[in-house]
């Protein structure tokens, strides 16, 4: 039982792979929350719902690598053209893994024919538990000592909270 656990712990902790850039799947997760917590439920639909934020994830992606590659030119003249964007684009596309959850949150919603307004609470809320979630498994992955784990989770729940924020200011 134990060795299950502690499998599922290190298959959980590879979506938090140091190599493929940990910080993007925050800003994914944020990304696609501030979008949610914007959206207009009284004029929108779910397909206009997520393909605007599907959209402006993958915007925001690409110029998140397109910004890195950018930089990579000014800093090293001499570096290869394209080879090099596709590796910045590879890095960056953490964002994508991010918001993943928070939009099956909002498909599972709309296959249940939920109104709008609960699916966009099913995407915050989802949002703001993979914040915390991330933070629980950074924490353990580190072993650092509970208080500061409950630290660091407090973190996350400050940025989830923060989108249930926006939404409730907007809305």
């Amino acid at each position: 039982m134990i060795s299950r656990i502690r499998k599922r712990f290190e298959q959980a902790t590879l979506w938090l792979d140091p190599e493929a850039n940990p910080s993007g799947i925050v800003y994914g997760v944020i990304t696609v929350g501030a979008l949610v917590a914007a959206e207009s439920t009284r004029r929108e639909t779910y397909a206009a719902l997520i393909e605007a934020s599907t959209l402006a994830l993958v915007l925001y992606w690409l110029a998140h690598g397109y910004a890195r590659y950018f930089s990579s030119r000014l800093e090293e003249p001499g570096i290869p053209g394209l080879r090099w964007i596709a590796r910045d684009l590879l890095h960056e596309a953490a964002m994508l893994k991010g918001a993943v959850l928070p939009i099956v949150a909002l498909m599972v919603s709309w296959a249940c024919s939920a109104t709008l307004s609960s699916g966009v609470t099913a995407g915050l809320w989802t949002a703001g538990i993979e914040l915390l979630v991330l933070e629980l498994v950074a924490g353990l992955r580190r072993r650092l000592a509970p208080l500061e784990v409950a630290a660091e989770i407090a973190l996350g729940l400050c940025l989830g909270g923060g989108l249930l924020a926006v939404r409730a200011v907007l809305h």
